[in-house]
């Protein structure tokens, strides 16, 4: 079939230019591989917050940025992407969050241990010892989601209670996992979560438990350090995986991350430190506002949660965003009557709601006006109102550029990438964003994605609308499409049935009726139709549909592993023949 043909072109333009690396030793100039060479032709470049350089052009080249001008070689290999007026930003930077990290199942019973107050490490939440990078997977949805949203680097932390892991830097592609890996167990978390029903129950008792474990950590590794220069007369030290997980944030070698919510949190956690001396990273903060001089005073790298209160919309606009009609002169009167009716004690709750809800709004702009450096964490936001929520930010006092700075150069500095990322600099690796206007513009949309090196084109992506057709039936059909990729243009057809309320998806080559493909893993929601086939090409190669309906055509993108995204489209041609 003719995705088979995609696929073919471009497995064979990899083995052509296998044979031409290796005979290299005779060419140097001989390619080393196809369709990672990129060309961004005429862009705008916001090489960091507050400098931007104007008619830029970017090559892009085995995963890092080879050069930036405004006149450059066009690489003879390269895929010229026209960027006119686009703009051009360095990939954005994930601070904090489960990213790659699949949620565990929905919880039953809690397990009965014979002693309640002694419980397994496992059960109380005691998990150190467990590596992200073990548990992470580039497959997630979360990964992809995150990516969309122009993020390229993610700090997993593995998903838990009081101490659930230490966490990994992760790019955000969709290769294999230890190709996406930068860097594991970098820092270990700490978070006033807690099991019901077994110590430590409270928040009280989650500090005490950390003390005690912090303080045996500390002696424990003491004693090991001892024992391997003198063991003679020494008892041999306890091999506790916990306690040696904690051996690093006890001798400072390895950050504590506190997750700290509210006010008391961020007391507790300033408490904490101040007691035993670990280096902290205040995560999640929701409400800082209140302890701002101290962390200036010693330093201390905070990350701010990106969750935002919901907006509270007026009566007005509710009755505008319903599309209802203006009232009636009787209507308005009687709404003049019962804005008469006056409550004291639910006005003042009003009152002080609103200005907690300002004050929350406003901390990132106090957090700025005191010159304090801050990212974000992404533990509990929609990846689709981040850009939503920054815009709020800045209407309430932040400034852009420090906003792009939290998203890219503060967190770079935070995690100790600087030298890789953060900024659109040559020798970097290629994560980048390209959008259609600046970021924070109003209706602004990202147009390709950048992650070491690899396009994700997003510049074909149909808006979602809020409504659904009224019926799912309207996906069945014959349906045309037409797939573009490097120097070819692929046609065919996709065909959609449904029996017994189950959907069936086969796809054929205009040119090959004969040979059909039958989808697995279908997914129908609403308008938006997932699925994928299997190719053979003397080994299983699998590509993914993303398509999106909408009336009589559809637009969407058909990924391979290691080949990118290519944009596909097509219209409804026919009934089925059943």
């Amino acid at each position: 079939m003719q995705i088979r043909k995609i696929v073919k072109f471009c497995v064979t333009v990899l083995l052509f230019v296998s044979t031409m690396t290796t005979s290299s030793a005779q060419n140097s100039d001989a390619p080393k591989s196809l369709g990672n060479t990129y060309y961004l032709q005429n862009c705008f470049v916001v090489k960091q917050p507050g400098v931007v350089l104007s008619a830029q052009n970017v090559i892009i080249k085995d995963g890092f940025i080879a050069e930036i001008g405004p006149v450059l070689k066009t690489p003879f290999d390269a895929q010229i992407i026209k960027s006119d007026s686009m703009y051009v930003y360095a990939g954005f930077i994930d601070a904090y969050s489960n990213v790659g990290i699949a949620k565990p199942e929905t919880r039953g019973e809690l397990p009965r241990v014979p002693d309640p107050g002694n419980p397994p490490n496992d059960i109380a939440g005691i998990t150190p010892q467990i590596q992200a990078s073990d548990i992470y997977k580039s497959t997630d949805k979360s990964v992809g989601d995150m990516r969309a949203a122009g993020f390229g680097i993610s700090q997993a932390v593995p998903r838990g209670l009081m101490l659930p892991g230490q966490s990994a830097i992760y790019l955000l592609g969709d290769g294999a996992n230890d190709r996406m890996l930068i860097r594991s167990g970098l820092a270990q978390t700490f978070q006033l979560e807690v099991n019901r029903g077994v110590y430590p129950s409270t928040t009280i008792a989650a500090m005490a438990k950390f003390r005690d474990l912090y303080k045996n950590a500390a002696i424990a590794g003491a004693h090991e350090e001892k024992f391997k220069l003198t063991p003679a007369g020494l008892s041999r030290p306890d091999y506790s995986k916990e306690l040696m997980s904690l051996y690093p944030v006890t001798t400072k070698k390895m950050p504590l991350y506190f997750v700290a919510q509210k006010t008391k949190d961020v007391h507790k956690a300033l408490s904490m430190r101040d007691e035993l001396g670990f280096d902290l990273i205040l995560t999640e903060v929701k409400q800082g506002w209140h302890y701002v001089d101290r962390i200036k005073k010693n330093n201390i790298p905070v990350l701010l949660s990106l969750e935002l209160p919901e907006e509270e919309k007026t009566e007005a606009k509710k009755e505008d965003d319903k599309g209802e009609k203006k009232d009636s002169t009787a209507a308005k009167e009687v709404k003049k009557v019962e804005k008469k009716e006056v409550n004291p004690d639910k006005d003042e709750f009003d009152k002080k709601k609103q200005e907690s809800i300002k004050e929350y709004l406003s901390q990132a702009s106090i957090f700025e006006k005191q010159g304090i450096k801050f990212g974000f964490s992404f533990l509990n936001v929609k990846t689709g109102d981040i850009r939503k929520n920054l815009r709020r930010l800045i209407e309430n006092g932040l400034s852009e550029n420090y906003a792009l700075a939290s998203l890219t150069t503060h967190p770079a500095q935070m995690l100790g990438i600087s030298n890789m990322s953060g900024t659109v600099e040559k020798g970097k690796i290629a994560n980048l964003v390209v959008t259609d206007k600046p970021y924070f513009s109003e209706k602004v949309s990202i147009k390709y994605v950048f992650v070491d090196g690899k396009k994700y084109d997003y510049s074909e992506k149909v808006k979602k609308t809020d409504s659904k057709p009224s019926e799912e039936g309207k996906l069945v059909g014959v349906w045309s499409y037409t797939v573009e990729v490097p120097g070819s243009t692929q046609k065919g057809k996709i065909t959609i049935v449904k029996n017994d309320g189950v959907y069936k998806v086969t796809v054929i080559d205009d040119s090959s009726p004969n040979e059909v493909d039958i989808a697995a893993d279908v997914n129908i929601d609403g308008n938006k139709v997932t699925f994928n086939i299997m190719a053979d090409m003397g080994q299983p190669v699998k590509v993914d549909f993303d398509l999106l309906f909408e009336d009589k055509s559809y637009k969407g993108s058909v990924s391979l592993p290691n080949f990118g995204s290519f944009p596909i489209k097509g219209d409804f041609e026919s009934d089925p023949q059943i």
